[in-house]
């Protein structure tokens, strides 16, 4: 049973009202860094991981990837979460990404993003095509899950222009080689 707060933010997100959404984004975020926040939010939450607005969706993202990372046990959307790595937003992308991989930390993953992570290994932003390795890493790592296809794309990342993204692919190579041992 979520606390009286935690009932109030739910609320407030399934409003769909953007000042409302925001604030209880907000205050589920301070809840999450305290560590507080329980899956009652999970379901309110889903629904404004298809919002139109970029911020919502931004701040939504993150807030899965938190109560994933916060090892809070629940029904996670994780075809929401698959489809939302290909958002038109970077920030979108890259906390898709992330919750992924942070659901995978909680035993919680599908294969079918996997092949949605290898594309994101070519975005335009460092950031994303760093958090998809990651993401990959942890799948691999966590869930056993890893394919071949995503091999090549590493192996091109460890010469990437970004340090972040050429040691997250060395990483991630690292783990899905420890797979086919």
């Amino acid at each position: 049973m979520p606390s009286e707060e935690q009932a109030a933010i739910n609320e407030d997100l399934r409003s769909g009202e953007r000042g409302r959404t925001l604030q209880a984004l907000e205050s589920l975020n301070e809840m999450l860094r305290e560590r507080v926040a329980d899956a009652s939010s999970i379901p309110p939450l889903t629904l404004r991981l298809r919002d139109e607005d970029v911020d919502i969706r931004r701040a939504t993202t993150w807030s899965m990837g938190k109560l994933a990372q916060n090892k809070v046990a629940g029904s996670y959307p994780l075809d929401e979460l698959i489809a939302l790595l290909s958002d038109g937003d970077d920030e979108v992308r890259e906390n898709a990404a992330w919750a992924l991989g942070e659901l995978a930390g909680i035993g919680e993953g599908k294969e079918e993003a996997i092949e949605r992570l290898n594309v994101l290994m070519d975005d335009g932003s460092a950031q994303v095509r760093g958090m998809a390795v990651w993401a990959l890493g942890r799948m691999a790592e966590r869930l056993r899950l890893a394919h071949r296809s995503s091999v090549p794309r590493l192996e091109a990342l460890l010469k990437d222009k970004s340090l972040y993204v050429s040691k997250g692919a060395a990483w991630t190579l690292e783990r899905i080689r420890a797979l086919e041992r």
